[in-house]
């Protein structure tokens, strides 16, 4: 068990089973404050707190929802038991909880212990067999196996499903020699031995692991998959459930949050099906506000998705005479390039992409960028355009152009309202925000640096780029000195 806990006193909504008592003796505990923890997810959370005396510990009548617990003790010492509707006895010792832990009363715990221990008793004969003694090893994980079988699965005790979350499906042996045969099978049972349908579960740390290994490892990162998985295995969910809430609020922040590209659809099909609309929203946890911003996030967000069509741009260049639609380039990619020339970022990102630009054109790749200031005083952006000699499109709004926005739109038939509106249409919050688009102005890449849109052009050209060998090195660089720089300022 882990060392080291951090207990967040937070309150959290729950259903309240039937009042149980807790009694345990700790032999070795002075009279002291001890702790009442639950698990909600991976983490531990305060749940109650009472004073030992004469190396008792007890919690009378509490209403406690059914799950992993832990009994904190002072240095944060602590051992996990099962909290189900039952009263609850136990003995143990300060200095060995595990190994001098009686059940007295709990079948629950009773069954979580016995399992703990004959695990442990497998383990340790398994440490004691030669490396190729093969059939002993085979040996053991029958003797695992038929103890799951005949003292865990499909049991309906709370223990029994905690326990069963570990196990993992048999695979059959006339294909346990086909890795492809072997994964689709561990796929389609990965969640047979996980009720679903027990609230209860999300109260264990065990549930949180099997979640996180299943959208991590389990299934191809591909958003239309996971989401698909994601709405199979929620909608069993009851939808009052912290089950639900807990797994619906994990998969759509680990996506929306997610460093990896393309991984922002995940979010918007998570936010469209539980979230959305604000006013009919399965997610009961959030407030109206909270609801809206999240709901008008996913909006934004869908019509900037990877395969979705570039909304179209036509802005004017640094003269605010000549007009250019980026949908007329006939380029076979396209760069949307979005910054200010006061963005510190912009202004370190802007050299790189300037020497990729000079190397496509070298190598004759057929890319044309269009680099779109975002600051509407466009003097300073005409400046740096001309002093850092920058050839690629430049175009951008300018404020006669806003302020007389119907003018240029439906007189002069120059441009367009999502045009002129671009930092709202693309969702400009930050600078630099940079897109590669195909011929048909497809989004196939966002959120991109120098060094990504180098590696991309790599792999969709088939070339090799020189300059990316420098600048990883000069990314590396960067993150070790930020990285030193958090650690000097704590």
């Amino acid at each position: 068990m882990k060392k080291n806990i951090l207990i967040l006193f937070l309150i959290i909504s729950y259903s309240f089973v039937g009042q149980q008592n807790l009694e345990f003796k700790i032999q070795g505990l002075s009279d002291t404050t001890v702790f009442l923890a639950r698990y909600f997810g991976d983490k531990l959370y305060y749940a109650d707190t009472t004073v030992s005396k004469n190396e008792k510990v007890v919690f009378n009548k509490k209403k406690l929802v059914g799950g992993i617990y832990a009994l904190v003790c002072p240095n944060s010492k602590y051992f996990e038991f099962i909290v189900a509707d039952e009263d609850l006895e136990m003995e143990t010792a300060l200095d060995d909880f595990n190994g001098k832990m009686k059940v007295i009363k709990s079948e629950n715990n009773k069954l979580f212990y016995d399992y703990i221990r004959f695990l442990g008793s497998m383990k340790q004969k398994a440490s004691t067999l030669k490396p190729d003694n093969e059939l002993q090893r085979q040996e053991l994980d029958s003797l695992v196996k038929s103890y799951q079988k005949n003292n865990i699965l499909n049991k309906e005790l709370l223990s029994a499903k905690v326990l069963a979350m570990s196990v993992e499906p048999t695979i059959p042996n006339e294909i346990s020699s086909n890795d492809s045969l072997r994964y689709r099978f561990f796929l389609e049972h990965y969640w047979d031995h996980i009720d679903v349908t027990d609230n209860r579960i999300v109260h264990t740390p065990v549930y949180h692991k099997k979640l996180d290994f299943f959208f991590k490892k389990m299934i191809p990162q591909i958003p239309d998959t996971i989401c698909k998985y994601a709405y199979e295995l929620i909608n069993q969910m009851d939808e009052t459930s912290d089950l639900f809430k807990y797994t619906v609020h994990h998969l759509t922040y680990k996506y929306e949050t997610s460093n990896i590209m393309g991984m922002d659809a995940v979010f918007v099909c998570m936010a469209k099906q539980y979230y959305c609309p604000a006013d009919n929203s399965k997610a009961f946890w959030l407030d109206s506000t909270k609801l809206v911003d999240l709901c008008e996030k996913a909006d934004k967000t869908f019509p900037l998705l990877i395969g979705k069509k570039a909304p179209r741009l036509i802005l004017a260049d640094t003269s605010e005479k000549k007009w250019i639609d980026f949908y007329s380039l006939p380029n076979k990619y396209n760069l949307l390039v979005f910054w200010d020339p006061d963005c510190g970022h912009c202004k370190k990102e802007i050299p790189k992409l300037t020497k990729l630009y000079k190397d496509f054109q070298n190598m004759d790749i057929d890319i044309e960028f269009i680099a779109i200031g975002t600051n509407l005083e466009n003097e300073k952006w005409r400046k740096f355009i001309k002093e850092k000699k920058l050839e690629w499109v430049n175009i951008s709004d300018f404020p006669e152009a806003n302020e007389n926005a119907k003018q240029y739109i439906y007189e002069k038939r120059l441009t367009t309202l999502e045009s002129l509106n671009f930092r709202l249409t693309y969702d400009i919050f930050s600078t630099p925000q940079i897109y590669l688009v195909d011929r048909e102005k497809k989004i196939i890449g966002k959120k991109l640096n120098a060094l990504s849109l180098g590696r991309m052009i790599e792999h969709l050209e088939d070339v090799k780029i020189d300059y990316l060998d420098e600048l990883e090195t000069e990314n590396k660089k960067e993150k070790e000195r930020i990285e030193e720089s958090k650690k000097n300022n704590h």
